[in-house]
C-alpha cells in the first residue's frame, strides 16, 4: 500500500516511526511511505492521470477542494461496512472533514490557535499578561509608546523597535481576529466580523503610520527563523497554533512564552461583569484520505484505522509536541508532553466557540482576499464594513 505523506524534518520522523512499528507487524500488507514536496500538484495531477497513491496525507483545505471535485473516496461505507464509529474523535475535526454529508477524510494531527504572550518582553515593561481585549490594547499602548523618534520606532531594523501586538503578524491575522468577536467566515461581512476589524483599525492600525506598518512586517522573512519578529523579541503578542511554543523554544531559547486563549469580546464584558466566558478558536487539521481510483482501499482503510488508535495518535503527538484529535486522552499525557500548555489547546478545540474555514472549493482566493481587504483596512485605505461588504459579494458570486 503506497502512503504519500509532506511532512519533513521533526515531524517526518516519528510517522516513519510508526510505519515501521506497523509493517512489523503481522497486517497482511505493508506500507510504502514516500514523502513528496507541493502535494497539491502532485495530487491532483497522479488523480486525475488515474494513478494516484493508496492513502494521501492533506491539509483541511485540500479535502474540501478534492471532496468537492470527486478526487476523494467518501469512506462513510466503509466505515458503516466495518462498523467504524467517529465518536471518539473532537468533533469538530470529523465535522470538518465530512462535506455534504460525506466523510472525506480523517483526522491525524489538529491545531488551533492561541494567544503566545512574550513574558520576557512583558516584564521589562511590568506588564500583566493579558486577560481581555483592553488589555491587549493596553500593552500595545504601553509597548510601542517609547521616547524614539517616531520616523525610527517602527523600523524592523530599530534598535528597541518593540511592539505591544501588530495587528498584521502573523500573516493570517485578519481571518483568526474575527474569532474574537464571535465571528468567522460564513459571512464575510456579518456584525461580528466588522466590529472585530473596527477594533482592530480604532485602537491599533489608526496608531501606526501606514507605511511604517508595512516597513515592520516587511521587513521580515522567513517565518519559520531567528528573524522571525516574535522569536526575535520584537512583539510581545501573537495568536499563533499549536506549533509555536516549539518553535520558539528552537528559535528564542531565552524567551519566556506564556500560552493562553486569545480573549474574546465576550469574555471581555463577562469579566467586567464578574463572570467568565469562552473564548473563540479557529481550528486546522492534517487528515489522511483514500484518493479516488486508489488500488487498495481496503489497505488503507486498515492503516488509517491503526493509526487512529490512541497509543498512536498520542505518540505521535507528543513527538511533534501537539495534540491529539481524540477525546480521550491517556492519564500521563499532559505530564509528558514538552508544551506546559498543551491541555490549553485541547480545551479551545473542544470549546462551543471553535470555528473552521468554510467548506468551498475557492478557499485558497477567498483567503487572498481576506489578507487583501484586512490590508486595506490597516493601511486605513477602507472602512472594516466597507472591505467586508466587499468580500461578502466575492463569496456570494462564487458560492
Amino acid at each position: 500500500m503506497v502512503f504519500w505523506q509532506y511532512w519533513s524534518g521533526s515531524e517526518k520522523e516519528p510517522l516513519v516511526d510508526l510505519v515501521t512499528k506497523f509493517n512489523s507487524e503481522d497486517h497482511g500488507f505493508e506500507v510504502e511511505m514516500l514523502s513528496i514536496s507541493m502535494p497539491r500538484k502532485k495530487i491532483l495531477m497522479a488523480i486525475a492521470a488515474g494513478v494516484p497513491p493508496d492513502l494521501i496525507h492533506l491539509d483541511g483545505d485540500m479535502v474540501v477542494d478534492l471532496g468537492l471535485r470527486g478526487g476523494l473516496t467518501d469512506l462513510s461505507p466503509l466505515l458503516r461496512a466495518q462498523d467504524s464509529g467517529l465518536g471518539g474523535y473532537i468533533p469538530i475535526y470529523i465535522e470538518m472533514l465530512n462535506i455534504n454529508g460525506k466523510q472525506f477524510a480523517m483526522p491525524l494531527m489538529p491545531t488551533c490557535e492561541a494567544m503566545h504572550v512574550n513574558k520576557t518582553l512583558l516584564d521589562q515593561y511590568d506588564l500583566p499578561v493579558p486577560q481581555n481585549l483592553n488589555d491587549i490594547v493596553k500593552v500595545f499602548d504601553a509597548v510601542t509608546d517609547s521616547s524614539k523618534d517616531p520616523l525610527e520606532r517602527y523600523s524592523p531594523r530599530a534598535l528597541q523597535p518593540h511592539i505591544g501586538w501588530l495587528p498584521s503578524w502573523p500573516p493570517w491575522s485578519g481571518k483568526f481576529i474575527v474569532s474574537a468577536f464571535g465571528g468567522d467566515w460564513q459571512v464575510a461581512n456579518s456584525a461580528e466580523n466588522i466590529a472585530a476589524w473596527t477594533w482592530v483599525q480604532d485602537n491599533f492600525a489608526s496608531k501606526i503610520p501606514k507605511d511604517k506598518l508595512a516597513a515592520f512586517t516587511e521587513g521580515f522573512h522567513a517565518y519559520q527563523s531567528p528573524d522571525n519578529p516574535f522569536y526575535s523579541g520584537r512583539i510581545a503578542i501573537e495568536n499563533s497554533g499549536v506549533w509555536e511554543y516549539n518553535l520558539a523554544g528552537i528559535f528564542a531559547p531565552k524567551m519566556e512564552v506564556v500560552v493562553a486563549a486569545f480573549p474574546s469580546v465576550i469574555a471581555t464584558l463577562s469579566e467586567e461583569k464578574g463572570k467568565q466566558s469562552n473564548a473563540g478558536t479557529q481550528v486546522a487539521v492534517d487528515a489522511l484520505a483514500i484518493p479516488r481510483d486508489a488500488k487498495h482501499p481496503q489497505e488503507a482503510l486498515k492503516f488509517m484505522q491503526w493509526l487512529a488508535k490512541q497509543e498512536n495518535l498520542e505518540y505521535l503527538a507528543l513527538a511533534q509536541k501537539k495534540f491529539s484529535p481524540l477525546k480521550k486522552i491517556s492519564s500521563g499525557f499532559f505530564d509528558k508532553h514538552p508544551n506546559p500548555y498543551i491541555k490549553t489547546f485541547v480545551d479551545l478545540a473542544n470549546s462551543p466557540s471553535a470555528t473552521y474555514f468554510p467548506q468551498v472549493s475557492y478557499s485558497s482566493r477567498y483567503k487572498r482576499e481576506i489578507k487583501a481587504a484586512y490590508l486595506k483596512v490597516l493601511r486605513m485605505e477602507a472602512k472594516p464594513q466597507e472591505a467586508l461588504d466587499d468580500l461578502q459579494a466575492i463569496f456570494a458570486a462564487n458560492n
